[in-house]
Order: C-alpha cells, then structure tokens, then sequence
C-alpha cells in the first residue's frame, strides 16, 4: 500500500502543497456584514416589490404584443405574465410570485383567476416558460431567462 501512494505523489504536477503560504483571515463570529459589503462592491439590493404600485403601474400601462412563439394557446394572457414577471425580476430582485398576487395583479387581463389561472401556469411550467417553487401556503412561479427573452 505504501509503495503505491509514494507513486502518486511523485506523479502530481508542481511543486507540493505549502499550507502556511496561504494568508488566514480571521474574522469574529456574526461580525460579516454582507449587505453592507455589497452595497460597497455596487450590488443592487433585492426590494420586495409593492403589489399595488406594480397594479397600479401595469393599469397604466399600453396593452404589450401578444407573443409570436406561442404554443400556450393565449399568447395575450402569455404576454401580461411575461412582462410582470420581468418587472417582478428586473427592477425588484425577486425570483418568484406567488400565484395569489398574479391573479389580483393580472389575472383580469388574463380572463383567469382560480383554478383556471393554476392549470395555465401549470401548462407553462410543463413546457419549461416556468419554474414552479413550493413553499409557504402556496406554489410560487418563476419565469426562465430563455422565456423573459421571447417576443
């Protein structure tokens, strides 16, 4: 057994491992600020999006194109989703919205709310639009990068 792992540290590439060539960073336990080191490095900060301003800004809003690439079969309520969600992402940080606040933010201009709602996101996670997140008392949907793209 010896003679083989003398074999392989004769084989590795350069030279051996120097443990005290590495600087050790000693920090007191709960003493990192994470949030105040990205504000400093320029990350922006996650908000928690105000679901009446984001109601309120989409009723002001021009009616978007519907989608071109659609096989959803409502490329209309497609297009409201996508550009909530992108606003949602975009401008707040959040990943996902839970399904009770599509349905009070969009779900009229979509002509879907409840379980008709649940089956159309349902059929956009199946055909990978969506991600689908359960947690709390609800599932959350979150849109793919590739989705948020598609006009």
């Amino acid at each position: 057994m010896e003679e083989h792992q003398s074999d392989d540290q004769e084989g590795l590439p350069g030279p051996p491992p120097d443990p005290s060539s590495i600087p050790s960073v000693v920090r007191t336990v709960g003493d990192l600020d994470v949030s105040g080191s990205a504000i400093d490095r320029g990350m922006p900060i996650a908000t928690a999006p105000d679901i009446e301003a984001l109601r309120e800004f989409l009723e002001e809003t021009e009616e978007p194109e519907p989608l071109s690439n659609n096989l959803s079969g409502d490329p209309m309520a497609e297009s409201w989703l996508q550009l909530l969600l992108t606003l949602v992402v975009r401008e707040h940080g959040k990943s996902s919205l839970e399904v009770s606040f599509i349905e009070y933010i969009v779900g009229e201009r979509m002509n879907r709310e409840g379980i008709e709602l649940e089956m159309f996101l349902d059929r956009l996670w199946i055909m990978g639009r969506l991600e689908k997140t359960y947690g709390g008392d609800e599932p959350s949907y979150s849109p793919t990068p590739s989705w948020l793209e598609m006009k």
